[in-house]
């Protein structure tokens, strides 16, 4: 557990140094293995209600 928390720790520490740098940039990047039928119906609800955020 603590190896967790401290590799969540490092992860959050090196996401908020790039967070100013991307705060103007409306791109999202996701990868993923949802392959199957259900799977890819709930992805492109994600796209959808991320394209309309305005995210490309």
């Amino acid at each position: 557990m603590r190896k967790f928390l401290g590799t969540a720790a490092a992860a959050a520490v090196m996401m908020a140094g790039t967070a100013a740098y991307s705060a103007d940039v409306k791109e999202v990047q996701m990868l993923h293995w949802w392959t199957s039928g259900g799977e890819a119906a709930a992805l492109n609800v994600l796209k959808e209600d991320l394209s309309k955020e305005g995210f490309a």
